[in-house]
């Protein structure tokens, strides 16, 4: 119950950020009141919880991933970016590295990297720091590449004033060394 009240808050959180991006007030108004109620609904059933407590105990998965499932999964990602794979072998083969990888991700991540392929960098799905080093490993620090994440740096510092640091600093190192 626990996972599916948590998916509910992500998803609602990830929809309040796009109706916040759209300006649409009444949107937001109501996912706020959904967050509101899925906040109620946590506190009801963690009351659940101690009155009827789970007779196994559960390990808690990690969503971390090490720098070779990061580096096998961009592989197959950069596989179906560029069309060399189907979607259906590509979630094959990620689920064997990764079982906790969200697969239903895999045709935006493939839409992202096309775009970062081709040079474009855009705002709203950023890569984390450790993912585009990867990326730019895999594609030998390939300047279109590089030029999207610049890209897509920009962006965020434009619309929210802030920029990854870490990337940032990546990105830096990679221009210096070309020089």
């Amino acid at each position: 119950m626990n996972k599916v009240i948590e998916s509910i808050a992500i998803n609602t959180k990830k929809a309040y950020k796009e109706s916040v991006i759209i300006e649409n007030e009444k949107l937001q108004d109501l996912l706020i009141t959904i967050l509101a109620d899925i906040k109620k609904l946590e506190s009801d059933n963690k009351i659940v919880e101690k009155i009827v407590p789970e007779t196994q105990t559960k390990k808690k998965t990690s969503t971390r991933y090490t720098y070779e499932q990061i580096k096998a999964i961009t592989a197959v990602e950069l596989k179906l970016a560029k069309g060399l794979i189907s979607l259906k072998d590509a979630e094959e083969e990620v689920l064997k590295i990764s079982p906790t990888f969200p697969i239903h991700n895999l045709t935006q991540y493939s839409k992202k990297l096309k775009n970062i392929l081709s040079g474009i960098g855009e705002y709203g799905l950023a890569f984390p720091a450790n993912w585009a080093e990867v990326i730019l490993e895999a594609t030998n620090n390939d300047p279109l590449v590089i030029k999207a994440f610049r890209q897509q740096q920009n962006l965020y510092k434009e619309k929210d004033n802030r920029i990854n640091k870490k990337l940032e600093a990546l990105l830096d190192k990679i221009e210096g060394n070309k020089l």
